[in-house]
This record gives C-alpha cells, sequence and structure tokens, in this order.
C-alpha cells in the first residue's frame, strides 16, 4: 500500500508581506491573492510590555501568542491600459501607522496602488429576538 500526501495550497494564499506594528501587539501578512490578515497578541498581558520585556536581562522561553482576529480582501487584479499591463493583487508591502482613538491604521500595497485602512472594533447590538414556534416555522402547523 502506498500513501500519497498532497498539498492544496493556492500560490494565492502565499504569504508575500508581513509586518508587526510598533508595540508588537498586532501582525498585519498580506498574501499573493491580495488579501490582508490582522492577528491580535493574546499573551502580552501576562508578560507586560514589549518595552518592558526588552529591558529584562533574560530571555522569554514562551513564543509569543497571537488570535486570528480579521481579514479582508485589500487588492484585486487590474489591468493598466495606459501601460497594456495586468496589475496583479499581490501584496507587496504592509505599514502600520500611529494609531488614534482606538483605531489602528495600516497602509497596504501592490504594484500601483496604496491603499489606506482603519481597522476598529465594533459593538453588534441586539435588537430583537424572533420568537417563533419551531412546529410552526416548519409548516406543521
Amino acid at each position: 500500500m502506498e500513501l500519497y500526501s498532497y498539498n492544496f495550497v493556492s500560490t494565492m494564499d502565499i504569504i508575500s508581506a508581513i509586518e508587526f506594528d510598533k508595540s508588537g501587539d498586532h501582525l498585519a501578512t498580506g498574501d499573493r491573492g491580495g488579501r490582508v490578515v490582522l492577528f491580535e497578541r493574546t499573551d502580552s498581558k501576562d508578560h507586560g510590555s514589549r518595552k518592558d520585556l526588552e529591558s529584562t536581562d533574560y530571555s522569554n522561553s514562551r513564543h509569543p501568542e497571537f488570535r486570528y482576529k480579521t481579514e479582508f480582501q485589500s487588492h484585486e487584479p487590474e489591468f493598466y491600459y495606459l501601460k497594456s499591463l495586468e496589475i496583479e493583487e499581490k501584496i507587496n508591502k504592509i505599514k502600520w501607522c500611529q494609531t488614534a482613538n482606538g483605531s489602528v491604521f495600516l497602509l497596504s500595497t501592490n504594484d500601483k496602488t496604496i491603499k489606506f485602512w482603519k481597522v476598529q472594533e465594533k459593538n453588534v447590538k441586539k435588537i430583537s429576538d424572533m420568537n417563533i414556534d419551531p412546529s410552526k416555522a416548519n409548516g406543521n402547523g
């Protein structure tokens, strides 16, 4: 019996840019498909700030832990008609900007366009509950 391992990673999923913010608490990756994925550090509260860790004489033996925060499509493939070129959506560079009012800002770029993004937490409010009898919802009553 022969066993085969297949790896179905698309070339669009390959990371083409990576950047930590100044504090080290946020991580952004960009891929060849034009997507940006944001991660947030989860262990920073346990070990103090990055500045505190850098001032100590010992190294932290634990690796930092990050959790998925969000992702979005930053760039789409384009056609540049003046030069008859196809512009691929691949993210070339990500740069974090200074934060303000609890919002996080970043820049992402492909070969032609630089985009400025504002990422912020939003609270979702529940307006009402639907009180539907399950027997009536199935058409049984």
